[in-house]
């Protein structure tokens, strides 16, 4: 192979790895803050068939979600439910949760738009919210 060829590649192969960097795209996540003093089982079914299941210590955050897709922005429509089919909760101690997690308005969704877009959403509760 000839330099001048090698060069021609390095150049195509650069070209191409900076045109998929400039795609851009969405950051998605969600976070549950368990502020009470019970530790709670979470299960989070997706719209993608994807279920996870996450234990969530009492005074503690996990995050429950995430996804990055490239090329993909959201308008104003979305809601922090969108990705998510149905949430199974259980509470330790035989507790319930009075919060609907299932509830839209009960999500805190904080936007970035642009190129790098994010859509942080999250979820708090604490004893106040237990029966």
């Amino acid at each position: 192979m000839t330099k001048s060829n090698c060069n021609i590649k390095y150049a195509f192969l650069i070209m191409i790895i900076s045109f998929m960097s400039c795609e851009g795209g969405t950051t998605f996540t969600k976070t549950i803050y368990n502020n009470s003093d019970e530790s709670m089982d979470i299960t989070v079914f997706t719209n993608l068939n994807d279920s996870r299941t996450h234990t969530i210590p009492a005074q503690s955050e996990t995050q429950i979600y995430f996804s990055d897709r490239i090329g993909f922005f959201v308008d104003e429509t979305y809601t922090c439910l969108d990705e998510i089919d149905s949430i199974q909760v259980i509470m330790t101690n035989g507790k319930t949760l009075d919060l609907d997690i299932m509830d839209d308005s009960n999500w805190i969704n904080s936007s970035k738009d642009g190129r790098n877009s994010r859509e942080d959403c999250e979820f708090s509760f604490d004893n106040d919210d237990l029966n």
